[in-house]
C-alpha cells in the first residue's frame, strides 16, 4: 500500500506542474497579454512547449477539462500530503520508542563490553591456571619418579638393615638356649648369614659394619664353644661299652649344620672334632672287627671237618648203612 501511494505521488508530482502551467497559460487574463506583446509571445512559447508533452497530448485528445483535472490533482495531492503528515505523526510518536530502543541497545552494548572484559579476564585466569596445572603436572611426575626410586631402594635398604642388625632374641638364644633347641639351630643359621654378610660389606668399606662386628664375633665364639662341647660329648658317648653308636650318629645327622658352621668360621675346632670322631669310630670299628675275627677263628678250631662236611660228596654210603 505504501509503495502504491509513493508511486502515485511521484506520478502526480511530475505531471501536475505541467498541466497546471498549461491550464493557467490558457485561462490567463488575455487583457494582460494584449497590452504587452512581449508577454504574449512568451506565453505562446510556453504553450507550445507544454503541447509537446505526451501527457498533455493525451489529455487534449481525450477532451479532458484541464482546470477540473488540475483541481482533482490538487485534491489528491492534499490527500497524499495529509496521509504523509499522518505517517510522519506516527513516526514522531514512535520516536520515543525508537529512542528507548536506542538506549536499550546502548545499554546492551555496555553490558556486552563489560562481559567482553570479564571474558578476557577469565581467559587470562585460564591461561595462568593452565600454567599452574602444567607446573603441578611436572611436580607430580617428579614426585612419582622419586616415589618409585624410594620404593625400589626401600626393599634393598630394608633387607640391608635386617641383615646388618643383631636382634635381642638372637643374642639371647645363642647365649642361653641349649644346643639341641630348635631356636638355637634357627638363630645359628641367621648368625652364619649375618657374619658372611658383614664380612662381604667390610670389603666395601661400609662404616656400619664396625657397629656389629664385635657383637657378631662374640656370638660366634660362644656358639662355636657350645657346638664343640656338644659334638665332643656325643662323640665320647660312642666309647661307652655296649653302646649302639648308630643312635648318636643319627642324632648328629640332625645337627649336621653344626659342623658346617665350624668349617666356615672355626676350621681348627672343626678339624679337632673330625679327628676326634675319626679316632673314636676307628677304635670302635677296630674293636668290632677284632671281636668278629676272634669269634670266627674260635668257630674254625672248635669243629674239624670230615668227609661228611665236604661239599659235593654223595651220601649214598650213609644210606646203605642205615638201610
Amino acid at each position: 500500500m505504501e509503495k502504491e501511494t509513493s508511486d502515485f505521488t511521484f506520478d502526480v508530482k511530475n505531471k501536475v506542474p505541467q498541466v497546471k502551467t498549461f491550464a493557467d497559460s490558457l485561462l490567463y487574463d488575455t487583457d494582460t497579454y494584449v497590452n504587452d506583446e512581449s508577454n504574449f509571445e512568451e506565453v505562446d512559447v510556453h504553450i507550445q512547449e507544454n503541447l509537446e508533452d505526451d501527457f498533455i497530448k493525451e489529455a487534449l485528445k481525450s477532451g479532458m477539462d484541464l482546470r477540473q483535472y488540475s483541481r482533482q490533482i490538487e485534491k489528491e495531492l492534499k490527500e497524499v500530503e495529509n496521509a504523509s503528515i499522518q505517517d510522519l505523526s506516527l513516526y514522531i510518536q514512535e520516536s520515543q520508542n525508537i529512542a528507548s530502543l536506542h538506549n536499550q541497545i546502548t545499554a546492551c552494548d555496555e553490558i556486552l563490553e563489560r562481559m567482553e572484559q570479564m571474558l578476557k579476564l577469565f581467559q587470562s585466569d585460564l591461561g595462568s591456571i593452565s600454567n599452574e596445572i602444567l607446573t603441578l603436572q611436572q611436580q607430580s611426575v617428579s614426585m612419582n619418579i622419586r616415589l618409585k626410586n624410594r620404593q625400589a631402594i626401600r626393599g634393598e635398604l630394608s633387607q640391608f638393615v635386617d641383615d646388618m642388625i643383631v636382634q635381642e632374641s638372637l643374642i639371647q638364644h645363642i647365649l642361653e638356649s641349649a644346643v639341641t633347641d630348635k631356636e638355637f639351630l634357627e638363630d645359628l643359621q641367621i648368625l652364619d648369614h649375618k657374619i658372611a654378610f658383614v664380612k662381604e660389606q667390610s670389603f666395601k668399606d661400609a662404616k656400619c659394619c664396625q657397629d656389629v662386628k664385635d657383637v657378631l664375633e662374640k656370638l660366634k665364639t660362644k656358639a662355636t664353644s657350645k657346638i664343640r662341647e656338644y659334638l665332643l660329648q656325643k662323640i665320647y658317648s660312642f666309647r661307652k661299652p655296649m653302646t649302639n653308636y648308630q643312635v648318636p650318629q643319627n642324632v648328629l645327622l640332625k645337627f649336621k649344620f653344626f659342623y658346617q658352621f665350624l668349617m666356615t668360621h672355626e676350621r681348627d675346632i672343626a678339624r679337632e672334632v673330625r679327628e676326634e670322631y675319626l679316632d673314636t669310630m676307628s677304635k670302635i670299628l677296630f674293636s668290632y672287627f677284632k671281636m668278629y675275627t676272634s669269634r670266627l677263628m674260635k668257630l674254625q678250631f672248635e669243629e674239624v671237618a670230615d668227609r661228611d662236611d665236604l661239599m659235593g660228596v654223595e651220601d649214598t654210603a650213609k644210606r646203605n648203612i642205615l638201610s
